[in-house]
């Protein structure tokens, strides 16, 4: 009996070494990988130009307009009226200053011009958008021909009624 223990091959563990081989150059690969993944994603450094291009936005100033109220005009002879909350958006507080020691004149423009609106101009949004444009282009206008020329950078409806 014992010959035939000696004659008979051993039990082969290569299938096992091989697997385990596999396994471990496997996991080597995928931890390379991610590494290098990791490496690239975390590693990468933003364009220094870009930084540079990109400025910080201005805080703007607010200045309140008050409240306007104006006949519109109608084709059918109707009575129609705007009432209109405005707050001016101003580059600064030198603009802003300026504005409010002009705010008389600044009110007389903004109300000359809503006054001269129909309702109809009013009715959609892309009418109200022209509407600040010109709004814009009015409160400027006392503006001109001191050192705060064209400090009004829009303005912001904060109430708006039209009947």
């Amino acid at each position: 009996m014992t010959d035939k223990a000696e004659n008979e091959p051993a039990p082969k563990k290569t299938g096992k070494k091989k697997l385990l081989i596999i396994a471990a150059v496997a996991t080597v690969a995928l931890l390379a990988g991610g590494g290098a993944l990791a490496f690239v994603l975390l590693g990468k450094k933003p364009d220094a130009g870009a930084e540079a291009r990109v400025e910080p936005r201005k805080m703007p100033v607010f200045v309140d307009l008050d409240t306007f109220t104006v006949n519109l005009k109608d084709k059918e002879g109707g009575d129609r009226f705007l009432q209109v909350k405005l707050v001016a958006e101003v580059k600064d507080s030198a603009g802003g200053e300026m504005v409010k020691t002009l705010m008389p004149a600044v009110r007389n423009e903004v109300l000359l011009l809503l006054g001269s609106k129909a309702a109809e101009d009013l009715s959609t949004r892309e009418g109200k958008e022209a509407l600040a444009k010109e709004i814009v282009a009015a409160a400027n206008k006392p503006l001109e021909n001191t050192a705060q020329a064209g400090a009004v950078d829009g303005v912001n409806f904060t109430h708006l009624i039209v009947q």
